[in-house]
């Protein structure tokens, strides 16, 4: 179950921030800017003329090469990068990581962004491994986009925003590309690579100079991670990790193939024990005796309410009667579960926070042989930190058409959204609602609150001050 820990831990980060009440504010002083002409002249996306015949990946995995990483994943070469995303711009023009600009591993990232495709052809593995799948690439991209953000920062201190603009493009494409795969943990992380992206795209938006970005960000994908594929990948992992569950419903069993699905029960039942204590055997197969016979009553009325013969229910082993239910229970929740994704965010939620609650419920009982309990995604909690990320998106196209205002009029931003006429203000995809927006002098600030029916905490609310500059 190494995989489910791991989408657990990558999730289990958001509630610790849930002490306070709100986001804290980003703070932003920009010079008003008018739309680029023409309005596409700045992308964030490389474009089909820029892209080349080929698979991405092919090209991500030559910049491992060990030769460009053996010097640099030292310990005080990693923590001097990341040192970079916290140093003001102005004190980088002399940094002594300026091999950054011209690292080989680098250009082949810039080279994969811009590759026609990418496929990670992990679908046939997914089927075969199931839930011992193991992706260990997915942290390099993370280091990827660290050392794009802090390239784009050196050639921002350099003052050329045009290769800090395709850096990000590069970061951003990057993003997309670790998230169009079948899992849900690299959503997550394609999700990750694009708020290092939107975090680098502020501070480039604080440079003398900087282009109005609007139609830039409104270019983007809406969603900018498509959770379609991740989705649709979870449910080939089930029978790749027990293939023997294929044959669950086989009425005439060989006691062998009878052997494997006990193993299987067996296994179930372990998950619900201390994972750093497991118990004995012996313990193990009375916990699955008695759950196996706590279950049964409940599994054979089940199936046969579906049409199922009593008689021939009941001539079937009460573990095979068990665990048939238990994939029929499980391709329920999951498609009760998956079906909202399709839906926008804010019709999507009350029902996934409904599957998510009985889901919870389920699990308080706890049936050691329950496939969904132990199994099923945390598909509320991704869904959630993709509409985050697009939320974060719209904000800054309302940011940008302020400063698309602001330089048709003395430099100042209007009394209200409603008021911006050029260009249409996005709603917050979390909420359907607009933006909460308030003007005192030449500061503003943009924010957005909690998803209906949620507490505010930093993590699903946002806020922007932004200042003004002559």
């Amino acid at each position: 179950m190494k995989r489910l820990a791991l989408l657990i831990l990558v999730l289990g980060t958001a509630p610790v921030a849930a002490r306070a009440e709100t986001a804290k504010p980003i703070p932003l002083t920009l010079a008003p800017a008018a739309a680029p002409v023409p309005a596409l002249k700045y992308l964030l996306l490389p474009e089909l003329s820029e892209q080349t015949p080929g698979n991405a990946v092919q090209l991500y995995y030559r910049a491992f090469s060990p030769e460009w990483w053996t010097n640099v994943r030292k310990r005080e070469v990693m923590e001097k990068v990341d040192k970079v995303s916290e140093t003001p711009i102005a004190e980088l023009k002399n940094s002594d990581l300026k091999w950054l600009l011209n690292y080989q591993a680098l250009r082949e990232v810039d080279r994969a962004a811009r590759r026609a495709y990418c496929d990670w052809e992990l679908t046939d593995r997914l089927k075969e491994d199931g839930i011992k799948l193991l992706i260990p690439d997915v942290q390099a991209m993370r280091d990827f986009a660290k050392f794009l953000a802090a390239r784009a920062r050196l050639e921002m201190a350099e003052g050329r925003l045009d290769k800090a603009l395709d850096t990000l493009r590069t970061g951003f494409a990057l993003a997309r590309h670790v998230g169009d795969s079948v899992t849900l943990i690299q959503a997550l992380v394609g999700n990750a690579v694009g708020a290092v992206m939107l975090t680098q795209l502020e501070e480039l938006l604080r440079q003398p100079g900087s282009p109005n970005l609007y139609w830039a960000l409104t270019d983007l994908p809406r969603p900018f991670i498509d959770l379609h594929k991740p989705l649709q990948g979870e449910k080939l992992w089930l029978f790749g990790t027990f293939p023997e569950l294929r044959e669950v419903d086989n009425p005439h069993l060989s006691p062998q193939q009878l052997e494997r699905l006990q193993a299987i029960a067996a296994g179930l039942a372990k998950e619900q024990f201390d994972s750093a204590n497991p118990p004995p055997d012996a313990l193990t197969r009375l916990a699955v005796i008695g759950w196996v016979a706590k279950a049964y009553p409940a599994a054979k009325q089940a199936l046969i309410a579906t049409g199922r013969k009593p008689e021939e229910v009941e001539a079937l082993p009460a573990v095979q009667v068990v665990l048939i239910e238990s994939v029929r229970d499980f391709e329920r929740r999951r498609d009760d579960m998956f079906k909202w994704t399709a839906l926008p965010y804010t019709e999507a939620r009350p029902g996934l926070m409904r599957v998510d609650r009985e889901l919870k419920e389920a699990r308080a009982r706890r049936n050691g042989l329950s496939l969904a309990q132990l199994l099923l995604p945390a598909a509320l909690k991704v869904v959630d930190a993709t509409a985050k990320l697009d939320r974060r998106i719209a904000a800054l196209r309302c940011v940008e058409a302020v400063r698309l205002h602001a330089a048709a009029h003395d430099g100042k931003p209007p009394a209200s959204l409603a008021d911006v006429k050029d260009v249409p203000i996005p709603t917050d995809p979390m909420t359907g609602k607009g933006f909460d927006y308030k003007v005192n002098g030449d500061t503003f600030t943009l924010s957005a609150g909690p998803p209906v029916g949620d507490s505010a905490t930093p993590y699903n609310t946002l806020a922007y001050e932004v200042t003004l500059r002559k």
